[in-house]
């Protein structure tokens, strides 16, 4: 192993034991234990900031105590600086290198979480990249795993040059990358789906027309008037509105494509994406193609959101920063669903 300097025997981290809602589950220690020695391919990180996600609230809320170690460190995004390295660390990590990754869904569920001091990391239970010369380490903290969820459904959709798409949600966090990594591919025609007040951000972003979902309510008979004549190719849903599908065939291409990745709201969730998925048309199903997925965090995707980013074709929208001892406020502003962007927690000085 290999060390920049000595590391204090306790550091502060947000924890907790009992699943719940991040308001009553969670409880700020300043004297947890720091994480052992690297082995292996483990590195070290002290961590800066860190962004909270939806699914790291759901994680919180939902698995319970036995899937998991306790106490448990809650949230999968941050940005920090190298300290130590085991033997076999990745060499393009080297100690004082400034990186930015994720936790995946399945290391944070058995506990691993970024809203700590120090954590350490392996190619196994996070995706890691060099932060780009260019960006704050609190924009750098928000890059990962929604930049990587918008590759993905971006990726999956298959977006070509010239074709329409349709975000819904596109002022929050997953959507303000989406629209940039829409464009980015190749996109025509991005459209996006926010209120009026984020729609000089979203246009900053890339997007071409903005539908102001509370002046055009419902949503979905304004769509069908407007783009009957002139469907769109896909459809990329951040909020997870089932009557946004239900009703595609109305303005979505016969071979186009319907993704959702909003929030997992529990049983109904799954029950909706069997019937959306499986059901035949001849007893009910919606004729268009639809998929749901949570994605897969890692390396590869990593570098991919560091080098658009690189490219200029990406960047990160920060809500608000919270002080680490406030990140309970910082949690109610991302459930409110009214973040303008990432919300991200300054977790110490570098």
């Amino acid at each position: 192993m290999t060390q920049s300097t000595p590391l204090p025997s306790t550091m502060r981290a947000w924890l907790y034991s009992a699943n719940g809602n991040p308001s009553a589950a969670l409880s700020l220690s300043t004297s947890h234990p720091t994480p052992s020695p690297p082995q292996g391919s483990d590195l070290l990180i002290r961590v800066c900031h860190c962004a909270l996600n939806p699914v790291g609230a759901i994680t919180v809320a939902t698995i319970p105590s036995f899937m998991r170690r306790c106490p448990a460190i809650p949230e999968l995004d941050f940005s920090g600086t190298v300290v130590a390295a085991g033997p076999t660390a990745p060499s393009q990590f080297p100690i004082g290198s400034r990186v930015c990754g994720t936790f995946t869904v399945a290391a944070n569920r058995k506990g691993l979480g970024s809203l700590a001091e120090w954590i350490i990391v392996n190619e196994e239970t996070a995706g890691l990249a060099r932060v780009p010369p260019d960006m704050g380490m609190a924009e750098a903290a928000g890059l990962q795993c929604t930049g990587q969820t918008a590759v993905a459904m971006c990726e999956k959709a298959r977006i070509k040059g010239g074709e329409r798409v349709l975000v819904n949600g596109a002022s929050g966090g997953v959507g303000t990358m989406v629209v940039q990594v829409a464009k980015a591919m190749g996109a025509g025609v991005v459209v996006a789906v926010c209120s009026e007040k984020n729609a000089e951000l979203v246009r900053g972003l890339g997007a071409d027309e903005i539908i102001d979902y509370r002046v055009h309510d419902p949503l979905t008979k304004y769509l069908a008037e407007k783009y009957a004549a002139e469907p769109f190719d896909v459809i990329l849903d951040t909020i997870g509105v089932q009557e946004l599908y239900e009703h595609s065939p109305d303005y979505l291409k016969e071979n186009g494509i319907h993704i959702n990745v909003g929030v997992n709201k529990g049983l109904k969730t799954f029950l909706r994406w069997g019937k959306n998925a499986w059901l035949p048309t001849a007893i009910g199903g919606v004729p268009r193609k639809y998929c749901m997925f949570n994605t897969v965090l890692n390396m590869r995707m990593a570098g991919v959101v560091a080098d658009l980013v690189d490219e200029r074709k990406l960047r990160t929208v920060i809500a608000e920063v919270f002080e680490m001892e406030n990140a309970l406020k910082a949690y109610d502003l991302l459930l409110s669903q009214r973040a303008r962007g990432k919300v991200v927690v300054k977790v110490q000085e570098l």
